[in-house]
C-alpha cells in the first residue's frame, strides 16, 4: 500500500510538471517503450530497428528501466536507448509526440502516460489464451484510462480485431490492421543465427509450450517425453529437438548430454523469431506462438496433457479446436507418433493450416512494420 501511494504521488507530481512545461515544449520525438518497461523483444524490437535501417527523417528512441537491457543495448544504439532513473529520459518523454506501448500503461513505468499524445499500442502477440479479467476496480480504471487514450491498437486481422475491440471495449475505428511486427521475420535470412548454430540447416523440431500460471501443474520435460524414444526418433531422420521453456520457468536441465536434444531458451534465443524461420514442425499447447508460425504454413502439434485443467483456470480467447490446424496429443506415445507422421509428410493437413493462417493474418508479406510505420506518421 504504501507503494502504491509513492507510486501514484510521483506520477501526478510527473503529471503537474508536465502540464507546467508543455506550452513551452516542442513535441517531435517517437518513443517505443520496453515490454513492461524492461525488455526489448518482440514487436517493439522488429519496429525500433526497422526504424532505425530505414534512416527515418524523425527522431525515435526507446525507452527501458532495466539497467541490463539498457547497457546491453546503449553502444549498438548510440543515443537511442533511454533508461527510465535518468534525468534525460524525462526531457525526452516530455517532449515526445508519440508514444508506442506493446502492453500497457506500465511500459513507461515509473512515468505516467500524458494527455494528448499520439499513443499506439503495437501489441505483444495475439492470444488464444482468454485474456484476464482486471483483479480489482483500481486495475480496470487504469486498464481504461489507458484504451481511452489510445490513437490505434494494432492487430493481424479483422478476426483478430474482433476480439481485442470486444475483449478491451475499445471501437473499432481505433482498430489497425496492420499485421504484428515481429512477424516479419518470414522475410528474414538469419544468416548469423545459422552460422552460429549450423545443425538449424538439418531437419529441426521445436517445443515451445506456455507458462502455466499458479494453479496448473507445470511438468518437467522428462515428464512430458520419453527422451530415450525421442533422442532415437531424431537420429533415424537426422533431426534436432529444441526445448524452449518459457522465459518465467526454470531452464529443464535434463536435456543435457544428449545431442539431438537442447535448450533453446531466452537465454540461448533472445529472439525466437529465428527458430520459428528454421524450424520444420512446431510444437506447442495454448501458446500464441503458433499464430506466427502460421505464415511458414509448416506442420503444427499440440500438446495439450492439461487441457480440462487449462480450460478450467484460463479458458480461451475462442474456440480451440476450430483454430488449432494439427493434432492434440496428451501423451508421450501420441507425440511422438505426431512426429514421426509429420516427419515423413510435412503436407499433412497443409490446407487446415491454410485456412486458419488466412483466417488470422491479413497479410502475409511480411511488411507489417511498414505499415505501423505508416501509422506513425499519420500522427506526426
Amino acid at each position: 500500500m504504501v507503494y502504491q501511494l509513492l507510486y501514484s504521488l510521483f506520477q501526478n507530481f510527473i503529471r503537474l510538471i508536465y502540464r507546467v512545461c508543455k506550452p513551452f515544449i516542442k513535441a517531435e520525438y517517437v518513443i517505443i517503450a520496453g515490454m513492461q518497461a524492461k525488455y526489448f523483444s518482440g514487436n517493439n524490437q522488429y519496429l525500433f530497428d526497422y526504424l532505425d535501417d530505414k534512416k527515418v527523417n524523425f527522431k525515435f528512441y526507446f525507452f527501458t528501466k532495466d539497467k541490463k537491457e539498457y547497457n546491453r543495448l546503449k553502444s549498438k544504439y548510440p543515443n537511442k536507448i533511454l533508461y527510465a532513473f535518468q534525468f534525460r529520459a524525462m526531457v525526452k518523454l516530455f517532449k515526445a509526440k508519440i508514444l508506442i506501448t506493446t502492453t500497457g500503461s506500465d511500459d513507461f513505468s515509473p512515468y505516467p502516460l500524458f494527455e494528448k499524445m499520439g499513443i499506439i499500442n503495437i501489441w505483444h502477440g495475439m492470444p488464444i489464451k482468454k485474456l484476464g479479467e482486471p483483479k480489482t476496480d483500481i486495475i480496470a480504471k487504469k486498464l481504461k484510462i489507458f484504451i481511452d487514450s489510445l490513437n490505434y491498437f494494432c492487430v493481424s486481422s479483422e478476426f483478430d480485431g474482433n476480439h481485442i475491440s470486444k475483449a478491451f471495449n475499445i471501437e473499432k475505428e481505433r482498430i489497425a490492421i496492420t499485421g504484428i511486427a515481429k512477424n516479419d521475420f518470414i522475410n528474414y535470412s538469419y544468416s548469423n543465427t545459422l552460422k552460429k548454430n549450423s545443425y538449424l540447416n538439418n531437419k529441426v523440431i521445436l517445443y515451445a509450450p506456455t507458462f502455466r500460471e499458479k494453479g496448473i501443474t507445470q511438468l518437467s520435460f522428462d515428464k512430458l517425453v520419453d527422451i530415450t524414444k525421442l533422442n532415437t526418433l531424431l537420429e533415424k531422420y537426422n533431426a534436432y529437438f529444441l526445448y524452449r521453456s518459457h522465459f518465467n520457468t526454470e531452464e529443464s536441465k535434463v536435456v543435457d548430454g544428449y545431442k539431438r536434444i537442447m535448450a533453446a531458451s531466452s537465454n540461448e534465443f533472445p529472439d525466437p523469431q529465428p527458430l520459428l524461420f528454421y524450424s520444420d514442425i512446431l510444437i506447442t499447447d495454448y501458446s500464441g506462438i503458433y499464430f506466427d508460425y502460421l505464415l511458414m504454413n509448416r506442420p503444427i502439434i499440440f500438446y495439450n496433457y492439461d487441457y480440462d485443467d487449462y480450460l478450467i483456470e484460463r479458458g480461451f480467447q475462442f474456440d480451440f479446436n476450430e483454430n488449432t490446424p494439427g493434432p492434440k496429443v496428451n501423451n508421450q506415445s501420441d507425440l511422438l507418433n505426431a512426429i514421426e507422421e509429420y516427419l515423413i509428410n510435412p503436407d499433412k493437413d497443409k490446407g487446415f493450416r491454410e485456412e486458419i493462417k488466412k483466417k488470422f493474418h491479413k497479410y502475409e508479406d511480411g511488411k507489417a512494420c511498414e505499415r505501423t510505420y505508416e501509422l506513425i506518421k499519420s500522427l506526426m
